[in-house]
C-alpha cells in the first residue's frame, strides 16, 4: 500500500474538496433550474425527477426537493456497488462522496429557502445556467478522478473497455432515452405540454456541450492525414511552422503510374488548422487530406501548452 506523506494528502483534500464543489453544482442546477421548470435532467437525475412526480401526491410529508434527494441516492446506490466491483479505487470513493454532496444539498437547499428560478416564461434562461451548471459540474468532477454518478459512472466503465469513446456522447445518448420517457410522465402529471420535451433536449445539449468543451479545451488538437507526393516539402513546411515533426505512412495508390506518395501525419491545435491548410495547398494542391478531431492526447497531456504557433 503506497503511504500517505503530507504532499499526497493535502493534494487528495484538494481533489475531494473540488468534488464536493462539482456536487453542489448538480445540486444547484437541479434545484434552481431545473425543477422549477419542470424540466428532465436526463440520467440518473432525470429519472429521480420523473419518479418523484409520481410519488409527491403520495408522499404528503416531505417536500418535492427532499424527496427527490431520497429517491436519486437510493437509485445511485446500486451502480455505484457495481462501480466499486468494476472500477474500484479512488474514481469510485470520489464519485459516492459526490453522490452524499449532491444528495444532502438538494435537501439543505429547501430548509434555508434558497432562491429558485421559477418564470416559465423564460425557460431559455433556464435552461442556460442551468446547462453550464451541469456542464462545469460533470467536467471538474472527471478531471478529479469523479463523477456525479448516475450515467457518468456508465460511460467511465463502457470508457474502461473503449477507451477511444468521446465520454461526453455516450452520456449524450444515455440522457437522451431518459429524457423522452420522463418527459412523457411529467406530460401526464402535470399540465405540461410537448415543449417540454424541446427543452428539457437543450438543457441536456447545453450540459454535453458545455461538459465537451471543457473536456477537449477550447483549442482541442486536429489529426490530419495527408495523402502527397510532396511528403518531403510538407514536412519540412510544417517543421519550419509549427515546430514538430510528422510521422509517415507507406500507402499504395491503385494506378501503377501515379507518382510515390505516402501518408503524412500530423496533430496540429485548432487555430493550427487553418495556416496548416495553406501550407498544404501551396505545396501540393492535388493532395488529399482527411481531418479530425482530437479528443485526447493522453501520453502528452500538456500538447496544448508546449506547442505554440510562432
Amino acid at each position: 500500500m503506497k503511504r500517505l506523506t503530507k504532499t499526497s494528502f493535502l493534494t487528495l483534500a484538494k481533489e475531494y474538496l473540488i468534488v464536493t464543489f462539482a456536487g453542489i453544482l448538480n445540486a444547484l442546477s437541479l434545484y434552481s433550474f431545473v425543477n422549477p421548470s419542470k424540466l428532465i435532467a436526463g440520467g440518473f437525475s432525470g429519472l429521480s425527477s420523473v419518479l418523484t412526480y409520481v410519488f409527491d401526491p403520495l408522499i404528503t410529508f416531505i417536500e418535492f426537493d427532499e424527496l427527490m434527494s431520497v429517491i436519486y441516492f437510493v437509485l445511485s446506490a446500486p451502480l455505484l456497488v457495481c462501480s466499486l466491483i468494476l472500477l474500484r479505487g479512488d474514481f469510485t470513493f470520489k464519485t459516492i462522496w459526490s453522490t452524499v454532496v449532491c444528495t444532502a444539498a438538494l435537501a439543505f437547499f429547501p430548509l434555508v429557502n434558497f432562491p429558485k428560478f421559477e418564470d416559465s416564461h423564460a425557460r431559455l434562461i433556464a435552461i442556460a445556467f442551468g446547462g453550464i451548471l451541469i456542464g462545469v459540474s460533470m467536467y471538474i468532477a472527471s478531471e478529479n478522478n469523479g463523477s456525479n454518478g448516475g450515467t457518468e459512472v456508465i460511460a467511465r466503465i463502457v470508457a474502461k473497455y473503449h477507451p477511444e469513446i468521446d465520454l461526453s456522447k455516450v452520456i449524450y445518448f444515455a440522457n437522451i432515452i431518459v429524457m423522452v420517457c420522463g418527459s412523457i410522465v411529467v406530460m401526464i402529471y402535470t399540465d405540461e405540454r410537448v415543449s417540454v420535451v424541446i427543452y428539457s433536449y437543450l438543457y441536456i445539449v447545453m450540459g454535453t456541450t458545455v461538459f465537451g468543451m471543457f473536456k477537449r479545451g477550447f483549442n482541442h488538437p486536429q489529426k490530419f492525414l495527408i495523402v502527397t507526393s510532396e511528403y518531403d516539402k510538407i514536412s519540412q513546411a510544417i517543421t519550419a511552422r509549427f515546430k514538430r515533426g510528422c510521422s509517415f505512412m507507406d500507402t499504395r495508390v491503385s494506378s501503377p503510374d501515379g507518382p510515390s506518395r505516402k501518408i503524412v501525419m500530423v496533430v496540429v491545435q485548432h487555430r493550427q488548422a487553418p495556416a496548416l491548410k495553406q501550407i498544404i495547398r501551396a505545396v501540393d494542391p492535388e493532395a488529399f487530406t482527411i481531418v479530425k478531431d482530437v479528443y485526447d492526447v493522453f501520453s502528452r497531456p500538456t500538447f496544448n501548452r508546449s506547442y505554440k504557433t510562432k
